[in-house]
């Protein structure tokens, strides 16, 4: 039986050289993202941050990095295993972790928001989060990394057709790289902390992202076209170092699982609001925005799903399949 939230409290804290200081949390938890402060990475996290000093009467403060003031999201990982981290949000590089989870980039896997929170909330999460538990990771909660949409200063994309011989940036996922190859791009990764300046200057004609992205990082001020593609959803993870989190007293533990899914449904609320918002902000600021045909993207997408999956686990391959067919 765990100590009281408390008196154990007080006791890692001086473990860990914070006690007396100026916080009147008695225990601190480091949580970092890529994402702005305006993003929506932020907006999960101040979610989860509010909900854990409620839950914990102001015991347990969730300490914020924005901006990858703490590196990039390789890095953060890293830190989780030296444990020199506590929180990180994670999307694309999941897959360090485990390749298998590379199933949640697959080309219009998701077909709306409800499909997600259907799918991420019920035994599939559980899988999921059960999966990357065995591995030494505990997933507090999912949160909306987004819909993926495509920008760049050629022309307007409304077919994989039009993607010829631009120069498109993606993370750092051979996923991603030869979806956008296979469209007829020259695709590869950038850190995504180098992105604004690598268009700024014409190293790169595009990049794929979330809206709330187009509008965080300001690409609208470098990018003339806004192609609604929508090609990939962003799964993104509340992740700990499962020891860590079992370091920590029940009543925390409770709080930050609780935390969880009102960070999902805060990304939710703010990529939501984010899809006419950004398209208003963007179209103010000269930027062509343009539907595609999504049959024809959907079309030349699918022989992808079997390349990316080949070499993946058989469990693998079953969620994919119930992900696509799931309600």
């Amino acid at each position: 039986m765990k100590c009281k939230l408390p008196r154990l409290l007080t006791a890692v804290a001086v473990g860990l050289g914070i006690a007396g200081s100026a916080t009147a949390a008695e225990l601190e938890l480091r949580a970092a993202t890529i994402g702005s402060q305006q993003g929506i990475q932020m907006a999960g996290l101040n979610a989860l941050a509010s909900h854990v000093a409620e839950a914990t009467a102001e015991g347990v403060e969730v300490r914020l990095f924005h901006s990858g003031a703490l590196g990039d999201q390789v890095s953060n990982i890293e830190s989780l295993d030296t444990r020199t981290l506590d929180i990180a949000t994670i999307e694309t590089p999941i897959t360090t972790i485990d390749e298998d989870m590379g199933i949640l980039s697959l080309p219009y896997l998701f077909r709306d928001r409800d499909h997600v929170a259907s799918v991420l909330g019920g035994e599939i999460g559980d899988a999921l989060k059960q999966r990357l538990q065995e591995q030494g990771y505990r997933v507090i909660g999912f949160y909306e990394g987004g819909f993926r949409h495509i920008t760049n200063n050629r022309r307007a994309i409304e077919t994989p057709d039009d993607l010829s011989g631009l120069r498109i940036r993606t993370p750092g996922s051979r996923q991603r790289v030869e979806m956008f190859n296979a469209y007829g791009a020259n695709a590869s990764p950038l850190p995504y902390p180098e992105l604004y300046s690598a268009l700024q200057t014409g190293v790169f004609d595009g990049q794929e992202n979330p809206l709330v992205e187009v509008e965080a990082s300001r690409f609208y001020e470098v990018q003339d076209y806004l192609s609604l593609s929508g090609h990939v959803y962003t799964v993104g993870f509340l992740l700990m170092n499962e020891a860590r989190f079992q370091d920590l007293p029940d009543e925390v533990q409770q709080a930050l699982l609780e935390g969880g899914p009102k960070a999902f449904d805060a990304t939710a609320d703010f990529g939501e609001r984010a899809d006419q918002s950004v398209i208003d902000l963007v179209e103010q600021n000269g930027m062509q925005v343009n539907e595609v045909d999504l049959d024809a993207f959907i079309e030349a997408s699918q022989p992808l799903w079997e390349r990316f999956t080949q070499d993946m686990s058989d469990e693998a391959r079953e969620l994919v399949q119930r992900i696509a067919e799931h309600p």
